[in-house]
């Protein structure tokens, strides 16, 4: 059934709003649920408020279209997001450095922000320039070769137990956590005017970043440059 293969699920969460989107493709939202937070609700228990905000339109999604939703993104709005910004540069002395010695590079680079904050998970990582002998690129060709590599990168961390409590409330309704956004990186990176958090969330799952590393295994049968690489080491 084809929309099993293209449904995308959003679940945004904020201290104002709480909002369920479901897209069939960027352009066309088919389902969208928003509720703005009153001062009374932010008084009262929030759990329950949004327990009952996600599991009512959850049904409400999964009867529209005749099949069960198993997967959803979050999107949060939370200043518990730990945004890590580093550089890493390797010289191949001699020797022509490749997409293998590149992904290796963000393997090593991916376990010290691990170890180095081992109450948190990562999120996102986005390569936001790569210096390569010493000239700036924001992409890279597929079968590169160069003498010196630097690269600058996001790593987007939230605490694991954050994830455990969200990730207890859906599982609830049978549901999973697929991917977790941080809705102030999203609006600060990839906003286009008009955009919601959802749909700019949407617009990264369905035209995937080429400088995105994928930490999370994908069904795509076009596999991003990146994770066809990082996969290997994950």
């Amino acid at each position: 059934m084809k929309a099993k293969m293209v449904l995308n699920s959003f679940f945004f969460i904020s201290l104002n709003k709480l909002s369920l989107c479901v897209f069939d493709g960027i352009e066309n939202e088919i389902f969208k649920s928003e509720i703005l937070i009153s001062e009374k609700n932010k008084n009262e228990n929030l759990d329950n408020f949004h327990e009952k905000f996600f599991g009512d339109n959850i049904l409400k999604v999964e009867k529209k279209i005749n099949n069960f939703i198993n997967e959803i993104d979050l999107v949060i709005h939370d200043s518990n997001f730990l945004q890590i910004q580093v550089s890493i540069k390797k010289d191949g002395k001699g020797d022509k450095i490749n997409k293998y010695d590149l992904n290796r590079m963000l393997f090593d680079l991916k376990q010290q922000i691990k170890e180095n904050n081992p109450d948190k998970s990562i999120t996102y990582i986005k390569i936001n320039n790569f210096l390569i002998d010493k000239k700036i690129s924001s992409t890279l060709d597929d079968n590169f070769e160069c003498d010196e590599l630097c690269l600058q990168i996001d790593f987007i961390c939230l605490s694991n137990k954050i994830i455990e409590e969200y990730s207890k409330k859906i599982e609830k309704y049978q549901i999973r956590i697929d991917r977790i956004f941080s809705a102030e990186y999203l609006n600060k990176n990839y906003k286009n005017k008009g955009e919601s958090e959802c749909q700019i969330a949407a617009r990264l799952k369905y035209d995937n970043d080429e400088n995105e590393v994928h930490i999370i295994k994908k069904t795509s049968k076009k596999i991003p440059f990146f994770e066809r690489f990082f996969r290997f080491f994950n």
